[in-house]
């Protein structure tokens, strides 16, 4: 089936993308973005890794999750095993949400920046997981404060995000004069924010929540850990690829 114009999808747990048994709920919807189109060509086996880490980050007891930028729902269906009851996914990809819906108790094709999600129950959620996809978005701030609402009240954010400030970059950019985007990683070619240490911490901070914990990504070759140790560890933000987050709505 078609994705209409102007409508935002929604999938239960029952229901097929392409069957007669989806249902159809008002909301805004825009064409696929050019992210979306250039993501497309990648090899299926990109989406459809585990991500181990981002889960190893989600407090014990969380029962009701929301996944942003699903993908092909193998963490979905490691957050199934774990225990979670309810868990919601949004994805861009109607190829991709085919493949994630059968672990979902929902599942949104469209744009989380533009989805309304009308019909998530202010409050309802334990905790929301934003997988690398905060720098997809043209105003993660606004993604963030919007979805604040649809926590419980002490609930859980849990994200992961690339550093622009890892050495690789600085090295290119300062040494060669380079900033080359790729098909994957910090320069991601859908990239559309850039992120350091101290820019992900205002971030959370001024949507309101509160960074309860941190893991680095690191990266480096031997002797550059070795350097890192010898300087007292003050080049540890340039060997991070990326940073781990847990963050906890606050009460403002």
């Amino acid at each position: 089936m078609k994705m209409p114009i102007n409508q935002e999808k929604l999938l239960s747990s029952n229901s097929q993308v392409s069957g007669a048994q989806s249902r159809l709920v008002e909301g805004p919807w825009q064409e696929y973005r050019s992210k979306a189109r250039h993501e497309a060509i990648r090899p299926l086996s990109y989406y459809t890794a585990v991500r181990k880490d981002v889960v190893a980050l989600i407090p014990a007891g969380v029962r009701s999750v929301m996944e942003v930028g699903c993908a092909g729902g193998k963490t979905g269906e490691m957050l199934r095993n774990r225990g979670v009851e309810t868990l919601i996914g949004i994805e861009i990809d109607q190829r991709l949400a085919s493949l994630a819906q059968k672990h979902y108790s929902q599942l949104l094709i469209g744009d989380a920046e533009e989805l309304e999600l009308a019909h998530v129950p202010v409050q309802s959620l334990d905790c929301i997981l934003y997988p690398d996809v905060l720098e997809h978005f043209r105003d993660p701030w606004v993604v963030l404060s919007r979805h604040r609402r649809l926590l419980r009240i002490g609930g859980y954010v849990v994200a992961s995000v690339p550093n622009v400030r890892y050495y690789k970059n600085v090295r290119d950019l300062v040494l060669k004069g380079r900033w080359d985007y790729a098909e994957a990683g910090i320069l991601d070619r859908g990239h559309l924010r850039f992120f350091t240490w101290k820019s992900v911490e205002a971030l959370f901070e001024s949507t309101g929540y509160r960074i309860l914990s941190l893991r680095s990504n690191v990266r480096g070759s031997n002797l550059l850990r070795l350097v890192n140790r010898m300087v007292l560890n003050q080049l540890h933000h340039f060997l991070v690829k990326q940073y781990l987050v847990l963050a906890q709505k606050t009460d403002q």
